[in-house]
């Protein structure tokens, strides 16, 4: 007897077209945060790609499909997305490494041995606060520090470590869907980032932000190359819910003709923090999500080549 589905679909309304065979374009995932409204946005974003000059010729959109909540929670998709966010959230100083204590004493001007450095979740206890008051409160830019990917907000004598991960995963409801788009381009680094304002600026004029900064709460972007894979890991799949092959994602490709095994490039994905000796001669740590940001192809293969080791977390 087949077994009865417990979640719906995903709706695809543009098939993957398929791999970019340019070895000029990239393909760019941008996802809907789960509490925007999915088709004024998604009709936003299209005005804002269209202000381009020469879009038409520079910019397609190869993939739009609607993502159901219960779907992708039956496959933990969000949660998975965001594991090592989601890792130091919930344990907080005990995953900083040396190196991050020494970063974080720098900036705060505290010692990092005597700093109550907490994951949000504790910090939803302590302070009393719900999910979405934790990610919105806001405070000064001195107050605020990211390392390595992960995000340390001061609010008291507290350093609360991802305060948005709490939000992030309360709102990834079963009845909440997220919104994928995939836009193949020619454009990299600062140019795709243009492409980015002009969204921003149609979502700014239709009320949908209320300034800039808020942008990053509609919406997701692939900020590199890595990201880019992992934005297919979790958002690439066909109407029968069956994902995609990562060899779909050219970049994915690259990293196999360089030589990495698909266990090799899986590992750099879920252990993203590597170690690098800077001019000096000391030891600097970098998320590979963070390092290879705007980067083409080719130079983050040369980062990761420089890396001298993989921290594990």
């Amino acid at each position: 007897m087949e077994k009865e589905k417990n979640s719906r679909d995903p709706t695809i309304v543009v098939p993957f077209a398929g791999v970019c065979d340019s070895s000029g374009c990239q393909d760019i995932f941008v996802y809907l945060r789960p509490e925007s409204n999915g088709i004024a946005v998604e009709s936003a974003i299209m005005k804002g790609v269209s202000m381009v000059p020469d879009w038409q010729e520079n910019i397609n959109l190869v993939y739009l499909a609607n993502l159901p909540g219960d779907f992708l929670n039956e496959k933990g998709v969000v949660e998975d997305h965001y594991r090592t966010k989601v890792k130091f959230a919930k344990r907080g100083k005990d995953l900083f490494t040396p190196y991050m204590g020494m970063v974080f004493s720098n900036y705060f001007k505290v010692r990092f041995e005597d700093a109550e450095v907490i994951g949000a979740f504790k910090a939803l206890m302590l302070l009393g606060m719900n999910e979405e008051e934790l990610f919105s409160l806001w405070v000064s830019e001195d107050d605020m520090l990211m390392i390595n990917g992960q995000t340390i907000k001061r609010i008291g004598k507290y350093f609360i470590v991802n305060s948005d991960i709490p939000a992030i995963l309360h709102k990834n409801s079963r009845k909440t869907d997220i919104a994928v788009m995939i836009f193949r381009t020619v454009f990299w680094g600062s140019d795709f980032y243009n492409v980015i304002q002009k969204m921003t600026e149609v979502l700014l004029k239709e009320g949908i932000l209320h300034s800039r900064s808020q942008f990053s709460h509609v919406f997701h972007y692939s900020k590199g190359p890595f990201e880019q894979i992992l934005d297919a890991v979790g958002f690439l799949y066909d109407s029968a819910g069956n994902h995609l092959p990562l060899q779909s994602i050219r970049f994915y490709n690259f990293l196999l003709e360089k030589g990495l095994t698909p266990v090799e490039i899986d590992h750099f994905i879920r252990q993203p923090l590597l170690q690098f000796k800077n001019t000096e001669g000391n030891i600097e740590e970098k998320s590979i999500f963070q390092v290879t940001k705007d980067l083409s192809y080719e130079e983050s293969w040369k980062i990761i080549r420089s890396a001298t080791a993989q921290v594990l977390l």
